[in-house]
């Protein structure tokens, strides 16, 4: 009997070990960040760590039942961060170093997103990516992008996406650096129409992803924040829209056309109510 507990013991120590070594190489905080933890200071306490970002990691890549619940919902503290990060790692196209997930924070479509250093997802944010079947709905293309490709969600280093907010990158979506999104606002890069964009036919469409393909209109196009930009509490971006570089988007505005660099604007439909003057 003690041979074989023995043995158990000895197997969890080489899996430990070995998860250890791989959330050790994945490399998700730096130095800095990780001495902002006064309990990983010890050594031993570095070492379960890493052991605990491995297993969620090799979890995460076998897609072990239970495993995306437990680490979205659970863990309202700083260990959380760590095991949240793990997951990310292991589902997202690119993960930088001391990103923050927050408790509720979930994405869909994780393979097409890509996320910089230093960002901070706050609560309960969704993450949306992927492709519009173009065979079965109408789908009017507003704007491409060069920089951003249909389906792909980019966000820039030193970003905050607060509570509460949506991003849907059907049509791509890129967030510049330094970019901040205030709670409840919401950017689509594709969104239904009243109405077909390509002619008048006189029909009525359906505003519901529920409704027959044929009777729903939608417009697609690229969103592009170009850095250093504001986006205020509940405001929306729709398709097709390039907000230029150190604009900011005033509180529950509607922003429906492009916007210039280096200026406020806000507003239903939102418009330039100042000009930024940099010295």
């Amino acid at each position: 009997m003690a041979e074989i507990v023995l043995a158990l013991l000895s197997i969890l120590v080489a899996i430990l070990i070995t998860c250890s070594v791989i959330g050790k190489k994945l490399e998700l905080f730096s130095n800095e960040k990780l001495g902002e933890f006064r309990i990983l200071r010890v050594r031993l306490f570095r070492w379960l760590m890493y052991a605990a970002i491995g297993v969620v990691w090799i979890l995460a890549k076998i897609h072990f039942p239970g495993i995306e619940t437990s680490v979205t919902y659970g863990y309202d503290n700083k260990v959380g961060y760590v095991l949240r990060a793990a997951y990310w790692k292991s589902r997202v196209r690119k993960l930088g170093k001391d990103v923050m997930i927050d408790v509720g924070a979930k994405a869909i479509g994780w393979h097409a997103i890509s996320i910089g250093d230093n960002s901070w997802i706050d609560r309960n944010v969704i993450l949306e990516t992927g492709l519009i079947d173009r065979r079965k709905f109408m789908v009017h293309i507003k704007k491409t992008s060069s920089i951003i490709e249909e389906g792909e969600l980019f966000i820039g280093k030193g970003c905050h996406i607060s509570k509460n907010v949506v991003i849907q990158a059907q049509g791509g979506v890129l967030i510049g650096d330094y970019t901040g999104i205030a709670s409840g606002a919401k950017i689509y890069s594709l969104s239904q129409h009243y109405k077909s964009v390509k002619f008048d036919d006189g029909k009525i469409y359906k505003f519901t992803p529920l409704a027959p393909p044929e009777e729903q209109s939608l417009i697609e196009g690229a969103v592009i924040l170009e850095g250093n930009n504001a986006l205020g509490l509940n405001s929306v971006i729709l398709p097709g829209v390039t907000i230029g570089k150190n604009s900011w988007i005033g509180v529950c505005s509607y922003v429906v056309n492009d916007v210039p660099p280096n200026c406020l604007v806000a507003g239903c439909p939102a418009k330039v109510k100042k000009v930024f003057h940099h010295t």
